[in-house]
């Protein structure tokens, strides 16, 4: 590479076109950068710099990386701006908005002294514009230098110029000539040339620059692009990474937000690499693929990446229909309506670690990997998961850690039935699935208004679900509301203290779920009176606002028997943990491990039953390649206990395993299949005999 200072002049002039590549980010300069910019520019004109404008003193904007654009041979010398984008499009945009307050201003000024020298090429009907801006950008550009008419980010840029040239007219500052001047000729640049074998794209997501750091997604961009190779980036650009774009980058006052499609992204890469973060996304994402690539001849390479690109750009379509399962297009994939209600409720619960699991759940339903019906049992074992742990007050900040590996555990679970394989996931030790007794007694005293306020309003929405024999009432226009107010009047504090309870036991069930309603009218029941909200309640259109209704005083002890029973229900619908979570706490209690706890139930079981793994995980409380390990360190007489669903040798036996069962049982007598909850109670009668016997030995030695 080559580098020397210029000046915005020599930059500018002569047949050139400056390309921004499409690996680029859209143009994203705000109020900020220009700020800094204009003022730069201001303080150099005040610089008394002589009469030598060949001398190159002023201010250094900046550097800017060009490369030499392939194509055909031309009058004109194209160059692929790598570095130094959103610096050159802002001074071209503050270029034009001074040359068209100059040509307004000074009538006999002719605006083409600007125009052809530094804007336009007059001579090149295939590039028009001096600059030619990323896809997204290039409407905008045109509208706004061209047709004067300013449009998205690039046109907020000219406006803000413009504006600022007016005003230091206005002031009386010097003219607008020595403003175009200093802008010209005294704002520096380090102008880096790259030869026509230098790596674009790693020069490019190398170079430190005063600009805005680079996020995963441009990385991700430019690293596809690179192994597209240069015949086709421009068309996988358009047809897959635009869209993408448009769909998931939100344009705000300050730049572009783009964590939607980092989100994406991630929730999909995860199902690859569990260990995969938001932060680390690139890095782990590139590996992937140079992995997949290496191997390949550049034109299967090639071939290779620009179908990686379809596939994530399939797979957005998915994540869009994640974000909005009841919006039905025309050319949409065929969801069933229980699996898109049940993902509906999953981006109503707005759990953002569940999101990679809801994609690849999606993903397999609609390839056919797995049952529709089956993808919509799981997101409700998982939200039977969440919810549980809601109410028992269950802290959040492992649920990254627990959820964020599921989809890759999934993918990786041999033949196991993908909801019998969820709920072992979430079975397993260190994961935490509340049974009913644990919620029951955490519910009463648990502030899920504090604790789990996002969710809140989903649970009291399925609980007016659950209740309404009719049609259900659309809750998204309510809100929650506390039915003993949050700042206690003076008569909600007399039928407290009437009650007998004391007003800091009371104040303590303020946000648990008893005191918790959906209301419309939330400003009209403040602090009311209890008796006053009854009135409300009575006219409201809920279920659950009927039963606050039907409820003479709102004491203390009636908050708490209505978190029971809200809670009762809700259990009702949402999937509990197995037997495991049980074994869990009994193997610790006896000091049994998994191993011995599996040899002692098949060494248990009566002649001719057999068992599963689904049951031996279900049962154990370990995952399924745990499982596997343990069965293959068994004996034959009794691994041979172990079938599949239809009651055959399962494919996982290792060699030595099945050839030593096939060897020593010709013939097995399968009689009578045995579940989880059955092994529980085999187990628990062994070491109910040995605790016995044990005290037996014990008390004749005393």
């Amino acid at each position: 590479m080559k580098a020397g200072e210029t000046t915005l002049l020599k930059l500018l002039q002569g047949s050139k076109v400056f390309l921004i590549p499409n690996f680029q980010r859209r143009y994203s300069w705000r109020a900020k950068e220009w700020e800094l910019l204009w003022g730069d520019l201001i303080r150099e004109v005040e610089v008394d710099h002589g009469n030598d404008s060949q001398e190159l003193e002023g201010h250094f904007l900046g550097s800017i990386v060009l490369h030499p654009a392939a194509g055909a041979v031309s009058v004109l010398m194209q160059h692929l701006v790598i570095d130094g984008q959103q610096r050159l499009t802002t001074v071209l945009v503050l270029l034009g908005a001074l040359r068209d307050v100059r040509a307004e201003i000074e009538p006999s000024w002719d605006p083409k002294e600007y125009d052809t020298k530094y804007l336009t090429n007059p001579y090149d009907p295939d590039h028009p514009d001096r600059l030619v801006p990323t896809e997204l950008d290039r409407e905008a550009y045109v509208r706004t230098m061209r047709l004067h008419k300013p449009t998205d980010g690039i046109g907020q840029a000219y406006t803000f110029f413009e504006k600022k040239i007016r005003d230091w007219v206005r002031s009386g500052r010097d003219s607008l000539a020595d403003l175009g001047n200093t802008l010209l000729l005294h704002m520096l640049l380090v102008e880096i040339g790259t030869s026509p074998g230098d790596s674009v794209n790693n020069i490019f997501n190398t170079l430190n620059s005063k600009g805005r750091p680079l996020t995963s997604a441009d990385l991700v961009r430019n690293e596809l692009l690179l192994h597209v190779g240069q015949d086709e980036s421009r068309r996988a650009y358009d047809q897959y990474w635009t869209p993408m774009e448009l769909s998931l980058v939100v344009e705000k006052r300050d730049g572009f937000d783009d964590r939607e499609f980092v989100t994406f992204l991630w929730s999909r890469e995860v199902a690859f690499d569990p260990k995969a973060t938001r932060q680390d996304l690139f890095p782990t994402f590139e590996r992937r693929l140079r992995r997949t690539l290496d191997s390949l001849p550049g034109a299967e390479r090639r071939s290779r990446a620009l179908a990686l690109f379809s596939d994530i750009y399939e797979d957005h379509h998915l994540f869009l229909l994640l974000r909005d399962p009841l919006r039905r297009r025309a050319d949409g994939p065929a969801v069933s309506e229980d699996l898109r209600l049940a993902l509906d409720r999953l981006r109503r619960w707005g759990s953002e670690p569940s999101t990679p699991l809801g994609l690849w759940l999606l993903r397999e339903a609609l390839a056919g990997s797995i049952d529709q019906s089956d993808a919509a049992e799981s997101i409700d074992v998982l939200l039977g998961y969440l919810g549980r742990r809601a109410l028992a007050g269950v802290p959040t900040n492992l649920l990254n850690r627990i959820l964020t590996p599921i989809a890759y555990r999934l993918s990786n679970r041999a033949q196991l039935p993908v909801v019998d394989a969820l709920k072992g996931v979430l079975n397993a030790k260190g994961s935490y699935w509340p049974p009913d007794s644990e919620v029951l007694g955490a519910v009463t005293n648990q502030p899920i208004y504090i604790s789990a306020k996002r969710q809140v309003k989903f649970l009291l929405s399925e609980l007016e679900r659950f209740k309404s024999d009719v049609q259900v009432v659309d809750t998204r226009d309510f809100e929650v509301e506390h039915v003993m107010p949050q700042t206690l009047s003076a008569e909600w504090q007399e039928e407290i203290l009437a009650a007998g309870v004391d007003l800091d036991d009371a104040r303590a069930l303020l946000h648990t779920l008893g005191n918790l309603t959906l209301s419309g009218h939330n400003p009209q029941l403040g602090n009311s009176p209890f008796r006053a909200k009854r009135i409300v309640f009575e006219e409201s259109p809920l279920r659950l606002n009927h039963e606050l209704a039907a409820i003479r005083s709102f004491v203390p002890q009636a908050i708490e028997e209505r978190s029971v029973e809200l809670a009762r229900l809700l259990l009702t619908h949402l999937p509990g943990p197995s037997i495991r979570q049980d074994a869990h706490a009994e193997m610790k209690e006896s000091g049994a491990s998994p191993g011995d706890r599996l040899e002692t139930a098949l060494q248990s079981m009566a002649e001719g039953e057999w068992t599963t793994e689904a049951e031996l995980v279900e049962f154990l409380g370990v995952d399924s390649s745990e499982l596997r390990v343990l069965v293959n360190q068994l004996s034959p007489v009794i691994a041979r206990l172990v079938r599949d669903d239809q009651g055959q040798g399962p494919s996982w036996f290792s060699d030595s395993l099945e050839i030593a069962v096939a060897e020593q049982f010709t013939v097995i007598d399968l009689r009578g299949r045995v579940g989880s909850d059955r092994l529980g109670e085999l187990v628990r009668a062994v070491e109910q005999t040995t605790e016995e016997n044990v005290d037996v030995v014990e008390s004749e030695i005393q």
